[in-house]
Parts: C-alpha cells; structure tokens; sequence
C-alpha cells in the first residue's frame, strides 16, 4: 500500500458526507417537509408499505392529508414543549387516519425543512412511562458513585440493566484522539474490551461532530438495507441534512466494522461534558435489536445525567489531586523569602519538581536565565520547545510523549523522549520544562491499529479491521503517556509558579516596606500577647494558691489550669472554623473553680464559625478575657462575667459581654492595643461590629459577626443507628443470586460484595441458574422464591442434595409457601439490608453445619 493510497484513503473517510445519506434505516420511514407549509419535500421510500398508505405518494402532498390534523397538533406541541429551537417532539401510539396501525412519531426542524420520522409502535413493556420511571430509578443509583473509577464501573452496570444489551462498554476518548474503554458490563460468551485502546481512525472528525449534535444513534441490524429517499436529488439540489433524525442511515463502512466485531445490533449514547465528546456508552448486541423511542429518550436522559455526573466527579477529584500538589509545593517550597530571586530558591528545587510528576529531569527559563537539573537539556532545546508550545498551544500547557518523532527538528539528548512545558507569564520567556526519558512500555489495543484500504466503484477508501483481538503493542521511543492527573499536576504546579512570578515582578520598594511594617505590626502583637499570657499564668497561680488546701491540690489544679490556658491559646491561632460554644468554653474553663462553678456563664445556640471567624473571635475572646482578669470582674473573687449571644438571620451573630461584682470601672485615658486590636479585628476583617462601655458597675460589652461568617450545627433529625454489626463475614465467599428484576439483582450484589464477598454471580431465572451450577459451586445461594411464572424451588432442590447453603428472598408480606422441607430456610423480606441478609446467612451456614 502506498503513501499516496493511504492519504487518499484517509481523506477519502473523513470527507464521507455521513450527515447526507440520501437514505434511512429501514425499520421506519421519513417525511421531509416544508417548515411553513408542511407541503411534502422528499419521503422514504417504504412509507407506504410501512404504513399501508392507499394512495400515490409525490412531493406537494401536505402532511396533514398523511398524518392527520390531529397528529401534527400533538406534534407541534410536543417540540415547543423541548424548549429548543431545533427540539424535537415525541408522540407515542399515533394512529393514521387510513390505518389502525400505531406509531411512535417524531418530528423536528433542522437545516430549513421539517422532518417527521415514524416508527411502528412496539408492545414490550417499554411504555414511556415506565421507561422514564426506570430512568429515575437509574439516575438516583449513580448519585452514589463519588470518584471516577467507581462512577464508570456503575455508569456501565445501570446501562446494562437498562437496555439489555449483551455488552455495555463506556469509551474515553485520550488526549491523542484514540478512544479506550474504561468500564464494561457484558452478558456470558462476550469478548472483554476492558482496558483496550482504539485508534482515532475508528471514529472519523465527522462522525464525533455527529455524535454532539445528535447524542442518540441506533443501529437495530448491521445487515440492513438502506431505504433511500425519494424523488432522487436533481443535479444542484441540496441533498437532505440528517444530523437529527433518529432513522439516518450510517456509513457501510462501519455497519462492516460491527459485523466484523460479531455484531447485529447497536446503541451509542454521547457523553458530552462541558460541551465537548468526553466519551459514549456504547451497546453492542450479537442478534438484531431494535430499541423503541420512548426508551431511546431515556436512555439520552441517562447519558446527559452520566455526563453531569462524570464532570461532578472528575472535578472533585482534580480538586483532590490539586489540594494535594498544592500541600506538596507549599512544604517543598518553604523557606523561599522574598529577598532570593526566584531563579535562585527553586534551582535546588528543580528536582523535587520533576519528581511530582514522575519526570526524569526539569529547567526553568527565567527572565533570560536558563537553569537545568542536568547538562543534557540545553538551552536551545528548551527555547525550540517553547516556540513550538506557543505555537501549538498559545498559553496552555503543550506536552509531547515523542519529541524526536514528531517534532524532527529538536533533537533531545540523554535518552530523553517526552516533554511539558509549563508556560509562567503571557508575554515573557518564562516556563517550567519537565522531560521524561524514552521507556518501553505497553499499550493494548482492539486489534491490530493498521489501516487497511479497498477501493470501491473506483473510489479508494479505507476497509475496517477484521479482527479485534487483543494486539499488545510494545512502545518503544517513547515516553510513558502523560495522564489526565499529570495535566492536572500540572495546572497546579502552573498556578503556583505564576503566582510566584506575579509576586516577584510586582516586588517593588513599596511593597517590600509594607511588608516590613506588617511584620512590626505581628511582632508588637505577639509582644502583646506573650505579656498578657504571662500576666494571666501568674494571676491564675497567684488565685489557685489562694484557694488550694494543700501542695498537692495546688498542683493538680494549677496544672490542669495551665492546660485548659494551652489549649485555649492554641484555638486562638488556630487556622480552621470551628464551634462558638467550644471556642468560648475553652477560655471559660480557666476562671472557674469547683467552689464558685457560676463565675463565668455562657448561654447561646451552638453556631458554626467560618475560618476567619473563628480567628478573629478567638483572638477577641482571649484579650477579653485577659483584661478581664487583669482589671475588671475576673480580678477578685466576686467578680462575675456573663456571656450570652443570639442569631438574627438579618443581622448575624449578637453576642453581650457583661461583667459585675468587680472593682469600679474607669474609662481608659488613651486607646491601648487590646482595644485598638479588638476594634479593628471586628471592623476591618469581619465588617462586623464591636461597642465597648465602661459602665462604672462592670464592663459591659456587644459584638456583632454578620451572618455570612456564621452556619447553625446541624440540629436535623438525629443519626439513624448505624446496622447492628452483620453477624457473618462473607469474606472470600462465591455467591449465586437468582433475582428476576435486575435493579434488585444489582443492589443485591453490592450489599453482599460490601458483606466480603468474592465471586457473586447473578440469573434471572431458573433454568439459567440450574445451567451455571453445572460447574459452578457457589458458597452459598441467595433466591428469590417468586420468579414471574415459576418459583425458584428446583434451584433451592438441587442446592440441598448437595448439601450447599442457600435462603429465600422475598417481595411478599404474607408468608411465602415453599415445600414443607425448605420450612428451615431463612426468609429475608425485601428491601434486603445488609443486617437482615448477614443475620440470615449466619443461620443458612450454621444449619448446614449442624447437619
């Protein structure tokens, strides 16, 4: 095969009009209309055979003399239902005027004409209803899923559940363009994909734009026939644009494709996530299958839900992963001030950086000045590799896994093969440079990723593989692939460095004396405070003396207070949120005594303080306090000092300080630093509120905290009890489940799998499960008894001749009426609780053990 074939070929494929085939599928048929006067257009070219149309048809018709006036009201109504300029609406079980036959029918409007697609109406139990039903159902099972791996393996399972397919895959597209398969569910007798990769060439640019544009494409027989339109496109008539319709006949190259695969039937749901094709769940089934509207709209509804779900949990996990760097680069860059040029702290640095992704060496080119953890990264390779990011790339982070190969003008040395470039600043020459070394690794694909070409009625194109067996592909030349969590890393790294680089360039003279004038203000506050502590350790030693009978109970008391002053003076420089009552109680504790346990009172619904709150309030509370003790009713014996706050959802939090029973109260003569720090720690950073009286009879005192700063605890209804410990362990166990509903079936497996479970295998019915304990001996067996028409006593029959352990499930809430000799196996009610069945299994195992 030539270059010049391929290309041709390559070119041949992804110039395929796929959104023009002049033709449906032929399991229903297609009017195009006028979009104003609904007059006939095109139609396919079994419209009246399918729908036993008596007379001719011929472009003029109106649709309402096929359809019904009737139909099209519902129609019409249904897509301005959507929302959506080009929505289409849905209507189940149409009647025609003509015939007593019944059509799904949906109609939409696209690219200047009007499109009604019919289907005939199937009787499988799939009403739109119960279609949408099981749709909530599924959606609400995957708001379990927290983190990606698990959220793809269910995503894959509810699918399967959903649709029946005999293999349920959900495909990523990478970075590269190839697509891999992340999660599976498939039915016996399937081949495994898990962890295959495709080449971008099995899904041409065409077709992903289709997959956006259109989010639901199904395929009920790789082997149909095309049913073109009619009358045939005049030369310089634009040919219909199928983008939308449900009935669009696909490429023959990939019907080939499928049926190489040993596939009749199939199903693709776009993943779109923030507006890009993340993915598809993709259904493959070896008979032919032909899936109604009403479930292929749940099925979309599925998928739009799965994709939400995929950037909810994606996203929290690139929240992770930069929470994480960002701890690492905060303990791998202490130490670095201001004082050091950047270039300099993080030379030493440079390999701790690399390290962070994995990478074998790391430069960084500052303000003209190029620093490398080693000789072999030259200056010029890094300037080439920058040029080329910027271009590529313009401010985003460019990576590469084969320099050498792909970029044949940069020659990397010492082996190196694999290149990021961080940029740090838009306009200079700044950026971070990470390499990897080349490293054999492998890859699995489909089959082998060769293209292969024919050429068709003169026309060269490309032929789809015809095998997709397992095809391990050893890498060599290149570096191991940059992942998702690597680009992830790398944003973080990106956003720490620029805000470094920010920091630097905007250091001025300026800035560097308001830095040193906020230092002088720290120290004289820690000054302040170290006084007012050693002022309070030698009030409360001179009091506990006071009052202590012995040496002995002076020491225990003084210790124990000098604890409760530690703790409080850590929650005070505490940089976490935390509880207003805690926080209160914890200054609190040091000046009261067994003898007088009504010194200090607090009163006030418990609220939650913000992080700053917190601080600013710890740091009120303590000077407070410590003045309190040092001039005001905490100084004598009788003193008593009250505290009480409320919350005014307008407001915030009001809190009155109010001291009596001390020495009189005289107004200070100047403004100390207490004071000065108690206001502006208020005002300035909370925007909140504090007013100080000196009433001659106490020191009376209101803060005000705006309610931004403030959560009320949770006071809902108090925690269920937790199951009472499961009195058996299934660790290890294989497990057999016969359950008709598979929704059930599924939760089933995860409370016994949460149980210890090994190997759970699920049936429906009883004639399968008798077929798998041919050679399967399971550990124990869970069986619904009521299995639609039959019941599941042959299984629990031939369980018990081999002596093998097994209870009863049940939906009912009478007592079930198995054969008197199944009257010792346990029953468990559904819902099944992972209590109830760990309880029961405990008795299933001990009677097998007895006998």
């Amino acid at each position: 095969m030539s270059d010049n074939a391929l290309k041709a070929a390559i070119a041949n494929c992804e110039g395929e009009p796929i959104h023009t085939p002049g033709a449906i599928l032929p399991h229903g048929a297609l009017l195009v209309c006028d979009p104003v006067s609904l007059q006939l257009r095109y139609f396919s070219r079994n419209f009246a055979e399918l729908t036993s149309y008596p007379g001719k048809m011929f472009p003029g018709l109106s649709a309402s003399d096929l359809l019904g006036q009737k139909a099209l009201h519902d129609l019409r109504n249904a897509m301005a239902a959507t929302g959506a300029r080009s929505g289409a609406g849905i209507v189940p079980g149409l009647r025609l005027p003509w015939s007593d036959l019944s059509f799904d029918i949906m109609m939409h409007r696209h690219a200047g004409a009007m499109l009604i697609e019919l289907e005939p109406s199937t009787d499988e139990g799939q009403s739109a209803d119960r279609a949408l039903d099981m749709t909530r159902q599924l959606i609400g099972r995957l708001a379990r899923a927290t983190e990606p791996r698990s959220l793809f393996d269910m995503g894959a399972r509810l699918a399967q559940a959903m649709l029946g397919f005999d293999r349920v895959m959900i495909y990523r597209f990478q970075h590269d363009g190839a697509g891999k398969v992340v999660a599976e569910d498939r039915m016996s007798g399937m081949d495994s994909f898990m962890g295959h990769h495709f080449p971008p060439g099995d899904i041409p640019p065409q077709a992903r734009a289709l997959y956006v544009a259109n989010p639901i494409r199904a395929i009920p027989n790789a082997s149909y026939q095309p049913v073109p339109l009619d009358p045939p496109l005049l030369p310089g008539d634009e040919p219909v644009d199928l983008s939308h319709a449900q009935l669009r006949s696909v490429s023959p190259v990939h019907c080939e494709y499928l049926r190489n695969m040993g596939i009749s039937a199939s199903l693709s749901i776009s993943l779109i996530v923030e507006g890009r094709l993340w993915g598809l769940i993709a259904c493959h089934h070896r008979a032919p299958r032909t899936v109604p509207p009403s479930l292929r709209v749940s099925a979309e509804l599925f998928g739009h839900y799965f994709a939400l779900q995929i950037a909810t949990t994606e996203h929290r996990e690139a929240m992770r992963i930069r929470g994480e760097t960002r701890r690492q680069l905060d303990h791998l860059m202490a130490g670095i001030t201001d004082h050091a040029p950047l270039v300099t702290s993080l030379s030493g640095r440079l390999p701790s950086l690399a390290a962070l992704l994995g990478c074998h060496g790391a430069a960084l080119l500052r303000s003209g000045t190029w620093t490398a953890t080693t000789d072999q990264l030259p200056r010029e390779t890094g300037l080439r590799l920058l040029g080329l990011a910027r271009s590529a790339a313009p401010k985003q982070i460019w990576h590469s896994q084969e320099i050498a190969a792909e970029h044949r003008d940069i020659v990397a040395k010492d082996g190196i093969a694999g290149a990021l470039v961080i940029p740090l600043s838009d306009s200079d020459d700044d950026a971070l440079f990470l390499f990897r070394r080349s490293e054999a690794h492998d890859v699995d694909w489909a089959g082998a990723p060769s293209k292969m070409v024919a050429e068709i009625s003169g026309r060269v194109t490309l032929s789809p593989r015809r095998s997709f067996s397992l095809w391990r592909e050893k890498v060599l030349g290149r570096s191991v692939p940059w992942s998702e969590d690597d680009l992830v890393i790398a944003e973080a790294l990106r956003s720490w460095l620029r805000d470094a680089v920010l920091t630097e360039t905007e250091a001025t003279s300026r800035d560097r004396e308001e830095a040193s004038r906020r230092r002088s203000l720290i120290n004289e506050e820690l000054n302040h405070r170290i006084k007012n502590v050693m002022s309070l350790v030698k009030s409360i030693a001179l009091q506990t003396g006071a009052s202590a009978g012995s040496v002995s109970e002076y020491s225990r008391v003084l210790e124990g207070r000098l604890q409760a002053l530690a703790c409080a003076h850590d929650r005070s420089l505490g940089e976490s949120g935390g509880s207003l009552s805690d926080l209160i109680e914890a200054e609190a504790v040091l000046h009261r005594s067994e003898a007088v346990p009504d010194r200090v009172l607090v009163a006030g619904p418990d609220l939650y303080l913000s992080d700053k709150a917190y601080g600013v309030l710890a740091l009120v509370i303590h000077e407070m306090m410590t003045n309190s003790m040092k001039y005001g009713a905490l100084s004598i014996p009788e003193g008593r000092l009250t505290i009480q706050w409320a919350l005014d959802p307008g407001i915030g939090l009001m809190m009155d300080w109010r001291e009596r029973g001390g020495p009189e109260v005289l107004p200070p003569r100047r403004t100390g630093f207490g004071s000065r720090l108690i206001r502006n720690s208020m005002e300035y950073d909370l925007k909140g509120h504090a007013e100080i009286d000196f009433d001659p009879l106490g020191l009376t005192s209101r803060f005000v905290i705006p309610a931004r700063h403030l959560t009320l605890q949770e006071e809902s209804t108090p925690p269920s009890s937790p199951d009472p410990e499961p009195a058996a362990s299934l660790h290890g166990l294989s497990i057999l489940v016969v359950e008709d509903q598979s929704l059930i079936a599924l939760d089933t497996e995860e409370t016994l799998r949460q149980l210890g479970a090994r190997d759970v295998r699920l049936v429906s019915n009883g004639v399968e499960a008798l077929a798998l304990l041919g050679d399967f001996r399971p550990d124990l067996s869970v069986l619904d008894f009521n299995l639609g028409e039959e019941t599941s006593e042959a299984v629990a029959a031939t369980l018990m001749s081999r002596q093998s352990p097994f209870i009863f499930v049940t939906g009912y809430s009478d007592q079930i009426s198995p054969s008197p000799h199944f009257s010792h196996v346990p029953v468990i009610r559904k819902p099944v609780s992972s209590a109830s069945i760990a309880v029961n299994i405990a008795a299933a195992l001990a009677a097998v053990g007895d006998r």
